[in-house]
């Protein structure tokens, strides 16, 4: 079969090949340069064959360096992206071979990257690394080799920083659930309990504890309410529940006398 006639595309960098006045098949431009396409070029079924195998190769290779253009990506995801494109398994194997000799795909580069992102910005703890970095492909061992650079120290830091501006938003619970919510907190980020422990000391809960007698008035005249009727004939009976409920929500022995002396003097103000 012989080239009749080579014609570019509407899509720049890419030309229609036409064999005995026929339409063959599309090729990039670096195709034909490759195997120095031109009218007149006699090609054998195994030539063809060979050139759309090469064609397709470099469609995944130049797709690929467009989706690694906008920021780094592991194997994993470059490989979904083109497995997406429905590329075969054999051309993304070989494209990915291609990007990794010419070090445009390192996953170890990646992984110590997403870690200084972690650390740095998101702050992360190690555990939620480990995890995100598994879902982009990342093997254990370079995960774990990675996050020999993520030091305890850096990991408190961290944690306090965190800490701190999770507890801005806390200012209208008890200490005691301040502290416990902090804590549960900084574990969901990704660190361990051990740190989440280390935290606390570090943290000022004087918001909470200026809030205390406030919040436990305020429980207090909620739960009267509610249950008054009930024990309108056992007023001890009452107060026990009542210290009960509040015991329950983390207020302190007194903080709640202290609450119920007040609510007491005050009583009518608040039902």
């Amino acid at each position: 079969m012989v080239i009749t006639k080579i014609e570019a595309q509407k899509k720049k960098g890419r030309y229609n090949i036409y064999l005995n006045d026929a339409f063959a098949f599309g090729v990039d431009e670096a195709t034909v340069v490759k195997y120095a396409l031109f009218k007149g070029t006699e090609l054998t079924k195994v030539q063809i064959k060979e050139i759309q195998q090469d064609d397709c190769i470099q469609q995944a290779y130049q797709k690929a360096l467009h989706f690694l253009n906008f920021k780094l990506r592991s194997t994993k995801e470059v490989y979904e992206k083109l497995e997406k494109l429905e590329f075969d398994d054999d051309i993304i194997n070989e494209v990915l071979g291609k990007l990794h000799e010419q070090n445009f795909i390192n996953d170890t580069f990646y992984a110590e990257s997403y870690l200084n992102q972690a650390k740095f910005v998101t702050f992360k703890g190690p555990k939620s690394i480990v995890f995100d970095l598994q879902k982009k492909g990342i093997s254990d061992k370079v995960i774990q080799t990675v996050l020999e650079g993520y030091s305890l120290k850096e990991q408190l830091e961290n944690a306090i920083q965190i800490a701190q501006a999770y507890l801005k938003g806390q200012k209208r619970v008890t200490t005691k659930v301040a502290k416990q919510k902090v804590k549960v907190f900084v574990m969901q980020k990704g660190y361990s309990k051990e740190i989440a422990e280390e935290v606390v000391p570090f943290l000022s809960f004087e918001a909470q504890n200026e809030m205390e007698a406030e919040l436990a008035i305020k429980e207090i005249a909620t739960i009267y309410r509610r249950i008054a009727k009930k024990y309108e004939d056992n007023e001890s009976a009452l107060w026990y529940q009542i210290k009960g409920k509040l015991y329950q929500k983390g207020f302190t022995s007194s903080v709640i006398e202290q609450a119920i002396a007040q609510f007491e003097m005050e009583k009518e103000e608040w039902i």
